[in-house]
């Protein structure tokens, strides 16, 4: 296989460091906590973070989502784009704070050149570094669209064939019902996926639950194994960084 050994790719969710319902709200302290936790584990780490209550909140209201269309106003464009980078500021003071040395890369290149940004990928895991993206408003053909942190993350396991990817959530995993009853799907298939309902909420422009099974399943199908856990409980995340089958919702990588 032609990876980076032991690497891990982490989708840091909006409802975990932001309160989704809260506009412009950091959640410093969960966010401070799961730092903690990677910096302790010895994988090379890629990070991705999504928007939350910061760049959902200025996307919705400007009508951007992960279509390409025209921007009414390009001011709406810049506020996004400035939110995100004002939470990318707080997540890498945390990261920091405990250790860990993030290098924070725009996500557009993703779209164009592939073989660069691996090579970019793994210069950077090689010198200790932890490459570190974001969900961003990108230029599309006629306007602009939103490149979400979950197509983000397949686009960097395509590239370097992670031995897991994690999304962590605000919930326990994938229930198989929006009302989130009961205990969560402890693995994931191709049938039980396509029977899931979807949950969502707070400012979500970019699909929600349905559009991120969607992704992780076409990330199983590169041969990563793929782990939905509470991002608000740090022992998840470590448990899921090795590997451990038995945390929130566990999908199989197709070897």
């Amino acid at each position: 296989m032609d990876g980076v050994a032991e690497s891990v790719v982490i989708k840091l969710g909006g409802s975990v460091i932001t309160y989704k319902d809260r506009p412009m709200t950091f959640r410093g302290e969960a966010v401070g906590g799961l730092s903690k936790v990677l910096s302790a584990h010895p994988s090379r780490k890629i990070i991705v973070h999504g928007g939350g209550s910061f760049g959902h909140y200025f996307a919705k209201k400007a009508g951007l989502s992960t279509e390409c269309k025209p921007a009414e106003r390009l001011k709406d464009v810049f506020l996004t784009r400035k939110s995100m980078f004002d939470l990318n500021r707080l997540v890498v003071g945390c990261l920091s704070e405990n250790g860990l040395y993030p290098y924070t890369i725009s996500p557009y290149p993703l779209l164009n050149s592939h073989s660069s940004i691996r090579s970019f990928l793994r210069l950077l895991l090689d010198r200790g570094l932890v490459p570190l993206l974001f969900g961003d408003v990108v230029p599309c053909r006629g306007g602009f669209k939103i490149l979400s942190g979950d197509d983000i993350s397949y686009h960097i396991c395509s590239m370097i064939k992670p031995s897991r990817m994690i999304f962590c959530m605000d919930v326990d995993g994938i229930y198989p019902s929006p009302r989130i009853e009961g205990e969560a799907i402890r693995e994931l298939d191709v049938e039980v996926l396509e029977k899931v309902v979807g949950c969502g909420g707070g400012f979500d422009v970019t699909g929600g639950i349905a559009r991120k099974l969607k992704v992780a399943s076409k990330i199983s199908k590169l041969g990563t194994d793929v782990f939905f856990v509470n991002g608000l409980k740090p022992d998840c995340l470590f448990k899921a960084l090795n590997g451990i089958h038995d945390v929130g919702t566990y999908m199989r990588g197709i070897r």
